[in-house]
């Protein structure tokens, strides 16, 4: 496999279970992934409650983004299911159309 087809980014996502923070996060970064970074990003979930032997010691609230490529590393902690926040987060331009927030009322 050559340099060019390796991911260009890694991304962890840590959630608990299905708590509706933890659910909105991997929805919103699922799909900042396919819409933006296709065919571009590793996407690795860790379930700390199925998973805590993967769990790093940094990690002290749930949900926790790490992007560790393209550096700089990030860490996004908290409301992920806020696009606009998330793509500032991961130094992505404004989306085209403005802002967007999910499962979020008017």
């Amino acid at each position: 496999m050559t340099a060019d087809a390796q991911p260009r980014w890694h991304l962890t996502l840590y959630v608990s279970g299905a708590s509706p923070n933890s659910a909105a996060a991997l929805d919103t970064v699922r799909r900042l992934c396919d819409e933006e970074l296709a065919d571009q990003v590793e996407l690795h979930v860790v379930d700390v409650l199925e998973q805590p032997t993967l769990v790093r010691d940094d990690i002290l609230a749930i949900p926790t983004l790490i992007k560790s490529l393209p550096e700089p590393l990030r860490t996004l902690v908290g409301n992920l299911g806020d696009t606009a926040r998330l793509r500032v987060g991961l130094d992505l331009p404004p989306a085209p159309d403005g802002p967007r927030r999910h499962a979020e009322a008017p």
